[in-house]
Order: C-alpha cells, then structure tokens, then sequence
C-alpha cells in the first residue's frame, strides 16, 4: 500500500513540474511571438508570406527575432 502510495505522490509531482516547465518556457514564448504572427497574417492578407501559416512556435520565435531586428535597423525583413 505504501508503494502505491508514493507512486501517485511521484505522478503528481512529474505532473505539477512538467506544468510549471511548459508554463515557464512556452508562454513568454508566446508572447514573444504575437506581433510577429499579427505581422504574418497582415502579409497574407497581401499575399505575402504564404509558407508561414503553418509553423511551429520555436521557428515562429527564430523568425520573430529576424523580423524585430530588421524593425530595429530599419531594414526590409528578409525571412
């Protein structure tokens, strides 16, 4: 009975940890990338940018990190 016991107390702790990692990593990543997927759904509205509708978030952040760059430098975003 204790076995079992401290199996479900080992459970619940993976599973509260496991919740605070994805709530640590994936949100502020999140919010990383908002203006860039608003930014990528004005240019498809255009007609640009077609192949982005469908990416991850951690390569949405790499382009997220190009675009602001470009933004900052006053450069056109080559993504």
């Amino acid at each position: 009975m204790v076995i079992f016991i401290v199996m479900l107390k080992v459970i619940i702790f993976a599973l509260c940890l496991g919740a605070v990692v994805s709530i640590l990593i994936l949100v502020p990543t999140f919010i990383y990338t908002i203006p860039y997927t608003l930014w990528v759904g004005h240019e498809n509205l255009v007609g640009r940018q077609k192949d982005k509708c469908k990416e991850s978030i951690f390569s949405a952040a790499k382009n997220a990190t190009k675009l602001y760059k470009s933004w900052i430098t006053r450069q056109k975003p080559t993504i």
